[in-house]
């Protein structure tokens, strides 16, 4: 993606989460440190190509398909994906991630996140419900926040001795969108959220094994 081709980006993405912050990356010296330090990324090999992303955007709603497998059981892949206060440790895009209530099996997390293309830079604030099938499925949808709708979907399939994750989430922006933004940012986007996902999974995994 060129220069040109991020600044449209951001543009587009500004445009999905409505009323989303900028600033000039030289004015954020904190949030330039949560984007650099990453680790994960820097030790472990990368697993892209497992990583299937599929994008539909009719200019009101997108909806997002992500499908990859990770080397774990069902239950040690549960355990990174409903880590939702420790997110932000593995993940650079996400500032802040806090449970406000919880009952059994549901939920509710605030987040803050942050996303840079180029010298642009965005945050977002959601309030999600969640609710939880263990070992099986998550379902979250925003009850406050920056878009019309958005509801998220993943499902941990047990697939000889190592876990199928689907993914699908439906975003209803607060104006519309040229179908063009799927292929411009959306596909990336999800394939370096859940890339950062899969090397923590294995980390995981990794120092357990070393640990023994």
């Amino acid at each position: 993606m060129n220069k040109f081709q991020c600044t449209f980006a951001a543009i587009l993405l500004n445009l999905v989460l409505g009323d989303s912050a900028w600033a000039q990356e030289e004015t954020q010296p904190g949030r330039e440190k949560v984007q650099v330090l990453h680790p994960v990324k820097q030790t472990l090999e990368p697993h892209d190509k497992n990583i299937r992303v599929d994008v539909r955007n009719d200019g009101d709603q997108i909806t997002i398909d992500v499908n990859f497998v990770v080397p774990v059981a069902p239950q040690k892949a549960w355990a990174v994906l409903t880590d939702f206060e420790n997110i932000p440790q593995f993940n650079p895009g996400i500032l802040s991630s806090r449970i406000t209530g919880r009952t059994g099996n549901h939920c509710h997390v605030v987040q803050k996140s942050i996303t840079k293309y180029g010298f642009i830079v965005f945050s977002f604030e959601s309030v999600r419900e969640i609710k939880l099938v263990p070992f099986e499925r998550i379902h979250e949808r925003m009850i406050s926040g920056n878009m019309r709708k958005m509801e998220e979907t993943t499902e941990l399939l047990p697939e000889r001795g190592q876990t199928r994750i689907i993914y699908r989430a439906v975003l209803v922006p607060g104006v519309w969108v040229p179908p063009m933004v799927g292929d411009v940012f959306v596909k990336q986007e999800a394939r370096e959220q859940f890339q950062t996902l899969i090397d923590e999974i294995i980390r995981r995994e990794r120092v357990k094994t070393v640990s023994r």
